[in-house]
C-alpha cells in the first residue's frame, strides 16, 4: 500500500507497518508483533544515514 497509495505521493524514508507509519520505539515491548510495528530512534537519524552512506562509499572505493 504505501508503494502505490496516493496519500503518500512525495512521501519518503519513513518505516510502515500494518498500513500506518510506524511508531518510533521508546521502550523495549514485550509483544513482540507490537515490536515489529516500531521503529527504533537511530533507524531514522539523519546524522547516522548520513555516517552509513560516507562508510559506504569509503568500503565500495576499494573494492577491486
Amino acid at each position: 500500500m504505501a508503494a502505490v497509495s496516493p496519500l503518500l505521493d512525495g512521501v519518503s524514508g519513513r518505516y510502515f507497518a500494518d498500513c500506518n507509519e510506524a511508531e518510533i520505539l521508546t521502550k523495549t515491548c514485550g509483544n513482540r508483533y507490537e515490536e515489529m510495528s516500531l521503529v527504533a530512534p537511530w533507524a531514522i537519524d539523519p546524522a547516522i544515514a548520513e555516517r552509513l552512506w560516507e562508510v559506504s562509499l569509503e568500503l565500495l572505493a576499494n573494492v577491486k
